[in-house]
């Protein structure tokens, strides 16, 4: 499966750069690009309405708690409704809450719309990831999913310094005519039908995929412990140009996840993941000890890379054991783990650093990667029914 003969018995493989996977990449891209200015942007914004640190920080929950129960939701109705009239919906709501964003500017306001934007994002970022999920190979969907994350990758490192270096007034429509321009060319893909049964109860979570998801929410536990850490550390430790280690980290990032899929549909996905798990805790012991800028930015460039590695695999093992009446579920609860890994690293590795200082706490966040390496060596299920390794 996945190839086709032709008369010279040559295999050839099945074409990945279609109308639609393109279209759905872009618009992917322009939907990130709007949803990554506001983060970085609307803090600083905030401060100047009279808001403080507590709220700064309740505005990142306000975000992350919608979005998790909109992505399970979406999930199953992207399967028992198909994707057009659920990304639809979740663009446009995208689009209308950006333009709210720029018109009610209290503190009160943006927090209750930023709250409604978690809810939209959930049902756009799930309807976006299942429905380019139609339009890959399943002979090729490491690589494809490799390059559709792409476009995410290019949004969470360009996005946030562009919209902090633009006026207020500016971030506000900038963001809206992103998420315009998504909504626009999502209308122009040419949707598969998809057969489901709508009077069949089913659950917002898909079991197949929980051991893939279980993986990706520890090792981004571990990243959040990063984000939220990581230049702390680096001043704690006198090692100077912090900053280039996110930099470096995305372009690790950027570089691996393509070539790791293309790897994943050769070799297949836990041959991928293994061995990401271990260099995401080998990056994060060597962490532990760096005294110098050199070590210090080349644990950013290691970390990237197993990131790279252990993303491809898990995302590309979730989407082929789920049966194809169920990918949206597949991706709700594998983004879901993703988000809520995000939170909770922060939140555990907060209080473990309170008390063990930063270094220790790095430490002890590496080590805790054995977990999810336990977990899949454990798995007995090979790749997938319907993968073709």
């Amino acid at each position: 499966m996945g190839y086709s003969q032709e008369s010279n018995n040559q295999v050839v493989k099945e074409k990945l750069f279609t109308r639609d996977y393109i279209l759905m990449i872009v618009t992917n891209g322009l939907l990130f690009f709007g949803f990554q200015f506001y983060p970085s942007g609307l803090p600083p914004f905030l401060k100047t309405l009279g808001a403080d640190d507590i709220v700064l920080g309740f505005l990142t929950s306000l975000i992350a708690i919608p979005a998790i129960l909109s992505r399970l939701i979406a999930g199953n109705l992207l399967d028992r409704y198909g994707r057009f009239k659920v990304l639809c919906l979740g663009l446009f709501s995208m689009t209308v809450l950006a333009y709210f964003l720029g018109v009610f500017q209290t503190v009160f306001m943006i927090l209750l719309i930023r709250g409604l934007h978690g809810l939209a994002w959930g049902v756009s970022a799930t309807g976006s990831a299942t429905a380019v999920t139609d339009f890959i190979p399943r002979s090729r969907l490491g690589e494809g999913m490799g390059y559709f994350s792409l476009s995410c990758s290019l949004a969470m490192a360009i996005a946030p310094a562009l919209a902090l270096s633009l006026p207020f007034e500016w971030m506000f429509r900038l963001g809206t005519i992103f998420f315009a321009g998504a909504f626009i060319l999502c209308l122009f893909v040419r949707y598969k039908k998809i057969e489901a049964n709508r009077q069949e109860k089913r659950s917002l979570i898909e079991k197949r995929s929980l051991m893939p998801s279980f993986v990706v929410l520890c090792s981004n536990a571990s990243y959040g412990a990063i984000v939220t850490f990581v230049a702390l550390f680096g001043l704690e430790r006198g090692i100077s140009h912090v900053g280039m280690f996110f930099a470096l980290y995305a372009l690790a990032l950027m570089v691996s996840r393509p070539y790791v899929g293309k790897l994943v549909d050769r070799i297949g996905c836990k041959a991928a993941i293994g061995p990401g798990i271990i260099a995401l805790l080998l990056s994060l012991v060597l962490l532990s000890f760096v005294f110098n800028t050199f070590t210090f930015l080349a644990c950013g460039v290691l970390y990237g890379l197993a990131q790279g590695a252990v993303m491809s695999g898990t995302q590309t093992l979730a989407i082929l054991r789920a049966p194809k009446d169920r990918l949206g579920a597949a991706n709700a609860t594998y983004s879901s783990c993703f988000d809520l890994g995000l939170g909770v690293g922060a939140l555990i590795f907060g209080f473990v650093a309170e008390y063990t200082g930063y270094g220790l706490m790095f430490l002890i966040c590496g080590l805790t990667q054995v977990i999810p390496y336990v977990v899949l060596k454990l798995d007995k299920e090979p790749d997938a029914k319907d993968c073709t390794h």
